[in-house]
């Protein structure tokens, strides 16, 4: 009795491990090419315990799950112009309470990424519920956010309401049902050691923290026959800002739509192409705080809020049955005044792309930039979609 007893325990505890390992690993769910202007950027895997075509379930149920992308853009990307994509991201998916509580882990974050990114290059976020999210370059781990609700926010930004572009976030919610081509594509891109190498640079320290350091050891133990000069780190006053309270109406979801196609020929590493004089001053900017972010997620917010206001459908696009998606790059100055504006994603009408222009004209100016939001020009991206009434 005593020995069956004590069988069943053993065969117990050896499904639960087995189980425990078993969900170790998630499974693809799809795999999308994210583009803008008609270009590749990046091609992009969504990994889950549990498979779903359903983008709430994803987002809200806190399992094993992994973003993965592949950078393909030949000239690769700034570090700012890669996290801009995540902040505006989760200011349009996200309420203000929880961009509020998650602002230090996206300064964290940001932190994290010290150079541009190459074609080539391999970005991952690991979901360990418990453990929080591996955040980790070329296989090189980067940090560690310890919260499993910004895994959720970053998740938001490629499958939420209002995601990086309809057919992007169709193309991650196939179940699995994954394009043999654009799988083996995905497969065949990886860094070479040199450059995993150069990531692995930026998780070490910069040369006056290693200064700091030996400054601090005690001088009856530090023993030098010349002296070090000593380096003074400038001190940033940042401004606090109010927190305004937003209230982002949440749009319907968007229509299901073809699934981005591309070549198939693996995407090899390049030499970086010369720099715009825009993307220096992005890189060239200080780094951010809670403060500054904020700043910027919250100012996203109420111009794609004003925007939204001033969008109308066509009628004639009404009256033909014409539906789609755009998104729209945004440069502003100081005063809120418009410099430029950019089709990121355009529609196959050209109406709609006509009124996504047309309606961003019509809400200028914006309101002025706070001070905490830095620089001579600020840009930002505005996603639209017309959807015909079921």
């Amino acid at each position: 009795m005593r020995f069956n007893h004590l069988f069943r325990v053993l065969i117990s505890i050896f499904l639960f491990l087995s189980s425990q390992f078993i969900r170790a690993e998630p499974m693809l769910n799809g795999i999308g090419v994210h583009q803008e202007l008609g270009r590749e950027v990046f091609i992009g895997a969504l990994f889950s315990e549990s498979l779903s075509n359903d983008a709430d379930t994803l987002i809200n149920n806190i399992q094993p799950m992994r973003m993965e992308l592949k950078i393909v853009a030949p000239d690769g990307l700034t570090p700012r112009r890669f996290s801009r994509m995540w902040i505006e991201g989760m200011a349009v998916n996200s309420k203000t309470d929880a961009l509020t509580a998650q602002a230090d882990n996206m300064v964290k974050f940001d932190g994290m990424f010290k150079g541009r990114f190459l074609n080539g290059d391999f970005v991952s976020f690991t979901n360990i519920p418990g453990k929080g999210v591996d955040i980790a370059v070329n296989g090189v781990v980067l940090g560690n956010i310890k919260d499993n609700l910004f895994f959720s926010m970053l998740l938001s930004t490629w499958i939420g309401k209002i995601p990086l572009s309809s057919d992007y976030r169709d193309s991650l919610l196939k179940v699995g049902d994954v394009d043999a081509g654009l799988r083996s594509r995905f497969n065949s891109i990886n860094p070479d050691s040199a450059r995993i190498a150069e990531v692995k640079a930026w998780s070490e320290p910069v040369a006056a923290e290693k200064e700091a350091k030996v400054a601090e050891v005690p001088k009856e133990v530090a023993v030098q026959e010349k002296p070090t000069a000593k380096v003074e780190v400038p001190k940033l006053d940042v401004p606090a800002i109010e927190k305004p309270a937003l209230d982002i109406p949440a749009p319907s979801a968007p229509t299901a739509s073809s699934t981005s196609t591309a070549s198939s020929t693996p995407a090899k590493p390049v030499a970086v192409a010369a720099v715009k004089p825009e993307e220096a001053e992005e890189d060239e900017g200080p780094a951010l705080t809670a403060q500054t972010l904020l700043a910027r997620q919250f100012y996203v917010s109420d111009a794609i809020k004003k925007i939204r206001s001033k969008t109308k459908y066509p009628q004639r696009a009404l009256d033909r049955g014409y539906a789609g998606n755009v998104r729209v790059a945004v440069v502003i100055d100081r005063q809120g005044n418009i410099l430029n504006t950019d089709l990121l994603e355009k529609s196959q009408y050209d109406m709609l792309n006509k009124e996504a222009l047309d309606a961003i004209k019509r809400s200028a100016p914006f309101p002025a930039l706070p001070a905490e939001i830095a620089g001579a020009r600020f840009e930002f991206t505005v996603p639209m979609r017309w959807a015909l009434p079921e």
